[in-house]
């Protein structure tokens, strides 16, 4: 079982190393995006709430979208989920859509945060595969972002938690049908 699930989280790291030149962008609804990577994700001992704008459209490859935000709630459920619910909240910032994946654990400490998006980083030493991953999802959610023609970055809240940001092209608002 561990050997496929490092298998699976190496391939998924794999596609999700499109350049950005490969990756057909394409409004995209963000409710959409979101109920799908919550569905795939969501427990019955974690609270998970959205809080957003229904008509939210992005630029991006849906796909790779809700692989990033489902590796982010995965981790979030994971790490703190008991201690408080996890926010998902996206709006229009300018020219911008900002998605943040928020929750009250205990976050991270300020040195690690510049290197928690490596690939095979993991955060504690004394974490292994079984309790804390390869070290790949986060580095899998840059790459899906970053396919996108997005960012990502994180920093720790206030009292507690973190809040990972992603950042993307606002889909154009559409404009009226004529007759």
């Amino acid at each position: 079982e561990h050997i496929a699930s490092l298998v699976n989280e190496l391939l998924m790291f794999s596609k999700a190393s499109l350049g950005p030149s490969t990756v057909k962008l394409e409004p995209i609804s963000l409710r959409q995006a979101i109920g799908k990577a919550v569905q795939r994700e969501a427990t019955d001992a974690v609270s998970i709430h959205i809080e957003m704008n229904d008509d939210l459209r992005a630029l991006a490859e849906s796909e790779l979208l809700v692989r990033a935000l489902s590796n982010l709630l995965r981790n979030a459920i994971r790490y703190a989920g008991p201690a408080g619910p996890i926010t998902v909240s996206a709006n229009r910032e300018g020219r911008d859509i900002v998605l943040r994946v928020s929750d009250c654990g205990p976050g991270v400490a300020e040195a690690e945060l510049p290197r928690i998006f490596d690939p095979f980083y993991r955060l504690d030493a004394s974490r292994d595969r079984v309790t804390g991953g390869v070290g790949l999802g986060l580095a899998i959610v840059k790459t899906c972002v970053e396919s996108c023609r997005g960012t990502v970055v994180c920093q720790n809240r206030r009292p507690s938690g973190l809040e990972v940001s992603i950042r993307l092209p606002a889909a154009a608002r559409q404009s009226p049908v004529r007759s």
